[in-house]
Parts: structure tokens; sequence; C-alpha cells
């Protein structure tokens, strides 16, 4: 135990925490990150990629299954909510866009089928309008995707 010294009058002596040997060790892995950055991209060679006049690749198709998302968006002023469709996990689209994609799917795979999976909160007629422009593309096979909830029925 240490005690207060009345005839020297000093505090007692305390550990402390010393920084200089954590700096140093900061300082040489910047250093070694440095150079060792340099070394990487002076491994990157440009190169001349052959063309061969006979090429085996494949072309990719198109996917035989598309998934489209309808959410509710945020409101707007008045109140209304606006209804966000999505293909997959890309970001919204208006309708007349995704129309296009579909005829493009339908014109590259006539096989391709689509699941429509939307938002509880979202009204019949908004479902309604994406499996329209599903029929208008002549896609005959389409499965809307319900989800109930535990305690649901």
């Amino acid at each position: 135990m240490i005690r207060y010294d009345p005839q020297t009058r000093r505090a007692p002596a305390t550990i402390g925490f010393n920084a200089v040997p954590m700096i140093d060790v900061i300082f040489m892995l910047t250093i070694f990150f440095m150079l060792v950055s340099r070394f990487s991209s002076a491994e990157q060679v440009r190169m001349e990629l052959p063309k061969p006049e006979v090429s085996q690749a494949k072309t990719v198709k198109m996917p035989e299954r598309v998934i489209i998302n309808c959410r509710p968006g945020e409101p707007t002023i008045d109140g209304q909510r606006t209804v966000l469709y999505s293909l997959g996990p890309n970001r919204p689209e208006p309708l007349s866009v995704i129309s296009a994609r579909l005829a493009a799917m339908k014109e590259e795979s006539p096989n391709v089928k689509v699941i429509v999976r939307a938002d509880r909160r979202l009204q019949y007629a908004d479902v309604r309008a994406m499996m329209s422009v599903v029929a208008q593309n002549n896609i005959e096979m389409l499965n809307v995707v319900a989800h109930v909830g535990e305690g649901e029925q």
C-alpha cells in the first residue's frame, strides 16, 4: 500500500499508458502497406486478348423465371401511396419499362414464367395493373405469391 509522504509532499507514483511504442508500430505498418501496394499495382500488365474467328462461347440466355415485386412507396402530398414495381432486386421502374423488358424476355425465351410478389398493404387494383402488363406481353405462366403471417388465416 502506497501512502502519502508528508515530508516530500508528493503524490504516489502511478502507472501510465505509454503510446510511443504503439505509434512506432502504426508508422511501420503504414510504410509496409504503402510499399506493398506499389508492388501489387506493378504486377498488373496490359494484355491484348485473342479474338478467335470461331468462338465456342455461349450467349447467356434470359432467365426462365422472372420475379416482379410490387410494394407501396412513400405517401404523396395528398395522402395517396405510390406503387413501386421492380424486376427482382432491381430499382423500381415504371410499368412501361417493365413491359418492354418482359417483351424482350418473351422474345428471347418464349417459355418465360412470371411470379408477381405483392405486399399485402397494396390494393388488388395495383397488383392487377402488373398482371395486365404480363398478359399484354402474351406470357402464359403467371403466379401470384401471397404470404399469410402467423395467426392470420
